[in-house]
């Protein structure tokens, strides 16, 4: 079998167009749709800031950290949401934790994770978040199974201890750098 230089070329070059005709289309279509997008992260930020603060009606950047956000009431400051992350069963959590002025968690919100449905995924329950709703513990929030669970400590999550162990990470994590920047105002 003679191989011809014309039926090597002309697939290979057909290939090579429509490649780049695809590779085009899907630069402009990025370009064209880069800003709705990052308008609809705001929104969604905000809207979840809103959620684990809800006296918030405004929100900036704490100076000195990119987790952080003050939220304010008018000039106000009336809590803050800092945004953390942990390794979990399946890959990384995402975490957003609201804290008022005084030292109290008002809201935890699982922005993103990958966990085991019907049992990891249980986190982003109301009956799991809720529990992180009170003072802030001195040394932190401690699992605990079983049930019982006192002032500080977490109910974990029947089959999902790994991933109850990191959300109370990233919401200690989240106190941690609530201390941060409550300290340097």
């Amino acid at each position: 079998m003679k191989l011809n230089a014309k039926e090597i070329l002309k697939p290979t070059l057909v290939l090579v167009i429509i490649c780049f005709i695809v590779t085009a289309c899907l630069a402009a279509t990025n370009a064209a749709t880069k800003t709705a997008i990052k308008k609809q992260q705001e929104a969604d930020t905000v809207k979840s800031q809103q959620t684990v603060l809800p006296e918030a009606t405004s929100f900036e950047q704490a100076k000195g950290s990119k987790k952080c956000f003050v939220g304010k009431k008018g000039s106000d400051i009336v809590g803050y949401v800092v945004t953390t992350e942990a390794n979990s069963y399946g890959g990384k959590i995402q975490v957003m934790t609201g804290i008022d002025k005084d030292g109290k968690i008002t809201g935890v919100n699982l922005l993103s994770t990958s966990d085991t449905p019907g049992l990891g995924l249980n986190a982003q329950k109301d009956s799991f978040r809720d529990q992180y709703k009170q003072k802030i513990p001195e040394k932190g929030f401690e699992v605990v199974k079983g049930g019982g669970a006192k002032d500080g400590q977490i109910n974990a999550i029947t089959g999902a201890t790994i991933t109850s162990k990191a959300v109370t990470e990233a919401v200690n994590d989240a106190i941690t750098e609530y201390q941060k920047v409550k300290g340097g105002e």
